[in-house]
């Protein structure tokens, strides 16, 4: 469980606009784009898809595999062994549903935005991060 919700927030970095921030080392890409490099001390690996996008690859051990969702969109499918499930929200949206056994519900954070509030049951805490960015910061266990 603890390994999916790591990898759930280092693959949405870029389909999303956020990042877990409790256990989380930052720094520059070869692109120059300022994003996770580690979490809890397992390294995020990013490469290049089968679309030429630059997206995280893999967490430590655990490979992320693309493929395309019932709308057409190439999205990660897969998560090491763990089947990534897409549906509608609330409001409509197309969006991760459920990784593995784990649930994922949505809602709106302290600014407004329609986010990712739960995570297999787990409330996700949002807070500023060293650049001024309003980002999860934590998860009650």
């Amino acid at each position: 469980m603890h390994r999916l919700l790591l990898v759930f927030f280092s693959i949405f970095v870029f389909s999303v606009s956020f990042v877990f921030a409790g256990d989380i080392r930052y720094g520059y890409n070869s692109h120059g784009n300022y994003v996770p490099v580690s979490i809890d001390g397992n390294r995020i690996n990013y490469g290049y898809n089968s679309h030429g996008e630059y997206v995280p690859i893999s967490v430590g051990d655990e490979r992320i595999r693309y493929g395309y969702n019932a709308h057409g969109d190439y999205v990660p499918t897969a998560i090491g062994n763990d089947k990534i499930n897409y549906g509608y929200n609330s409001r409509g949206n197309y969006v991760p549903t459920q990784i593995g056994k784990n649930h994922i519900q949505y809602g709106y954070n302290p600014h407004g935005e329609f986010v990712p509030t739960h995570f297999g049951g787990r409330q996700i805490h949002y807070g500023y991060n060293s650049h001024a960015q309003f980002v999860p910061v934590g998860v009650t266990y």
